[in-house]
């Protein structure tokens, strides 16, 4: 019988995204605001740390130890609790802000029904992590010191698979339809495919790209793979090479940015930005600067596992 593998690198990313919600604004304010408890918080960033330490020997072993495999699989269902539940946090914290609540009410408005409920979760969230911990050293798993991957997988390409989008011909129509609808409110159009991953968004990306009716519409199509590590001038300079079709040899950001504008002046584009993780604004802003020059009804199709990242990127409301 075959074992389903946890992808290592893909959980040690998930479990960035984990440690990047506990540093945010919103759950820094509820801690301070609630004077809730700091010790429970930092129990929480220790195992996450810890685990993570023995995930590249987890990876290995899995095949071989169903227990491993099995162990994996429970860490990614309480990572994923874990990442609900701040995520829910900042929600509500960020939507009280934006109510204007006056600061010495703010708290109290946050936390009244659902304070006890939420403290709760979080409590046993972090004894589930821990839990969970302590059969490492059951397991035999240990720390395995490896350089640091820019990619938890190998990079897609824009190369399609017929075969592979069996079942999705509404989703797939649906996007064609958007891709190809100039009756938009602006000059460049950002469209997110969000799910899961595994549920197929790519290959969804994949098979519009290479549509008649897509290679019809525009002028110039571009791929870049994003991923877990987001470089705004990697992700520009790959967008580049996927316009030009040669290698791109620029290294100062100004100079990049310069040469793909030229590149898409006056030109009607379908970018695909393939797997995108980041919900920094200001760099995605900037990734957006040069390609604001080509003609009405530009395309860029974002595929992303986050929900956040597909609000801050949208500019299409379905």
């Amino acid at each position: 019988m075959a074992v389903a593998a946890v992808g290592e690198a893909f959980l040690s990313a998930f479990i960035e995204v984990v440690l990047d919600r506990l540093a945010s604004p919103e759950v820094v304010d509820l801690i301070r605001g609630k004077k809730v408890d700091v010790n429970l918080v930092q129990r929480l960033k220790n195992t996450l740390y810890a685990v993570e330490a023995v995930l590249n020997d987890a990876e290995q072993k899995q095949f071989k130890d169903s227990a491993i495999n099995s162990w994996l699989d429970d860490l990614k269902g309480a990572v994923y609790v874990a990442d609900d539940l701040l995520d829910h946090i900042s929600t509500k914290a960020a939507t009280q802000k934006n109510k204007q609540v006056s600061t010495a009410n703010y708290f109290s408005c946050f936390f009244n029904f659902e304070e006890r409920d939420m403290l709760c979760k979080l409590e046993n969230i972090v004894a589930r992590l821990e839990s969970i911990l302590k059969f490492k050293d059951i397991l035999g798993l240990q720390h395995i010191a490896i350089e640091h991957h820019s990619s938890w997988r190998t990079p897609s390409t824009s190369l399609d698979d017929p075969s592979n989008i069996f079942g999705r011909d509404a989703d797939k129509k649906a996007i064609l339809k958007l891709l190809l609808d100039d009756d938009d409110c602006c000059k460049t159009c950002v469209i997110p495919i969000v799910g899961m991953g595994g549920v197929g968004k790519t290959t969804l990306a994949q098979s519009v790209y290479n549509h008649d009716s897509i290679k019809q519409k525009f002028d110039v199509q571009a791929w870049a793979c994003v991923s877990d590590h987001f470089d705004e001038f990697k992700v520009t300079k790959a967008i580049l090479e996927s316009v030009t079709g040669n290698a791109c040899r620029i290294n100062i950001n100004e100079l990049l940015h310069r040469d793909l504008k030229e590149k898409l002046t006056g030109k009607k584009f379908l970018i695909v930005l393939d797997d995108v993780w980041t919900e920094d604004y200001d760099s995605w802003n900037s990734l957006l600067r040069p390609l604001q020059y080509g003609t009405k009804g530009n395309k860029i199709l974002v595929t992303t596992r986050i929900e956040k990242v597909a609000s801050m990127v949208q500019t299409f409301q379905g």
